[in-house]
């Protein structure tokens, strides 16, 4: 059984909303809610710069890492899961096929939907890997950041605004892996109907849109957004 032309354009929708994800939603007015906690970060960096004792900002830091590192790794183990799907991919469909409630599908059908849900766990996987050592790199620089007297010179304010750039830049490879995560939870739609992959897609969106410019979070910090000014990190 070849891909049908509902099968096709489910894909395609999927593939062009997960990859596409920051472009489109550069068609937002607005400061989203990520560009918000970068201007918080921004403001984190130079109040490090006042502290003689920076444990604060090193556990901080840490605590950003760990949560990267879980997910890291259990991206891993939902590659393993896809590769074992699809080394049982020909008995997978002939139960797929018995049941009233699926899309009828065939080996070839089941093993091509599962590959793109592998596609999005392993752009999953080095994303997050990437945030882990973008994260190492900003605590590194909160090391290397000189003590309170010299604060307010060029260079400390300089590797305080280089270290905050590297842990938005991580953030936003985290969010991308976090995004990983939710279209990889769309894709699973697809092995019930095509039609039902499309309504994940569009409820995925709906749901991360709302949170980045409607949500109580994003609204919290309007006043940050409003009194804070840092260049965007770029992704």
């Amino acid at each position: 059984m070849i891909p049908s032309p509902l099968d096709l354009a489910a894909v395609t929708i999927l593939l062009v909303g997960w990859l596409g994800y920051p472009w489109i939603l550069r068609l937002f007015s607005g400061v989203d809610l990520t560009e918000k906690m970068t201007r918080a970060r921004h403001q984190w960096m130079l109040e490090m710069l006042k502290r003689s004792d920076r444990i604060t900002d090193v556990s901080l830091a840490r605590g950003l890492m760990q949560s990267v590192a879980f997910l890291a790794s259990t991206s891993v183990l939902l590659i393993s899961g896809a590769i074992g799907l699809i080394g049982s991919a020909g008995l997978i469909a002939d139960l797929v096929n018995q049941s009233p409630w699926l899309a009828p599908t065939s080996r070839a059908l089941f093993e091509l939907k599962t590959g793109v849900l592998l596609v999005i766990l392993v752009q999953t996987f080095f994303r997050l890997t990437w945030a882990l050592r973008l994260h190492s790199y900003s605590l590194i620089l909160i090391g290397a950041a000189p003590q309170p007297e010299a604060a307010e010179t060029e260079h400390a304010r300089t590797l305080a605004g280089k270290s905050a750039r590297f842990s938005a830049l991580a953030s936003r490879h985290y969010l991308a892996g976090l995004r990983g995560y939710y279209f990889g939870l769309a894709t699973l739609a697809w092995y019930v109907h095509p039609l039902l992959l499309i309504a994940a897609v569009v409820f995925t969106y709906l749901v991360l849109i709302r949170r980045e410019y409607f949500s109580n979070a994003s609204l919290l910090l309007d006043g940050l957004a409003n009194n804070s000014r840092t260049p965007n990190a770029a992704s």
